[in-house]
């Protein structure tokens, strides 16, 4: 179940005063934290795309950025430099997927 369905749900108990405004608050607040921090993907596997074959954009498939990725693949990772900005942000944990969900260091 995705986390808009089960927002939806909590607003459904809401409504029907199963749950309080409180309780309904804070459910809300845990599904979008833990929903939006982090992705799926695979660090490791990032990374080393990222380090190989990241001037051809490939990593940037790899995590849903098409557009980007084509456009990297086109400048050879931006003549160099967009290439060592995505390797920067991947060692640091901080590069995201297409959703904007970080891609953790594990």
């Amino acid at each position: 179940m995705s986390t808009a369905d089960e927002i939806k749900k909590l607003n459904d108990l809401l409504k029907e005063r199963v749950i309080t405004q409180e309780e309904f608050d804070l459910q809300k607040e845990k599904l979008l934290n833990s929903s939006a921090t982090t992705s799926t993907t695979d660090w490791l596997t990032l990374f080393l795309l990222t380090f190989f074959v990241g001037v051809l954009g490939v990593h940037r498939f790899y995590v849903g950025k098409i557009g980007t990725g084509f456009l990297m693949l086109l400048t050879l990772g931006g003549l160099g430099v967009w290439f060592l900005v995505d390797l920067i942000l991947v060692v640091t944990g901080q590069f995201t997927n297409k959703d904007g969900q970080k891609i953790p260091r594990t």
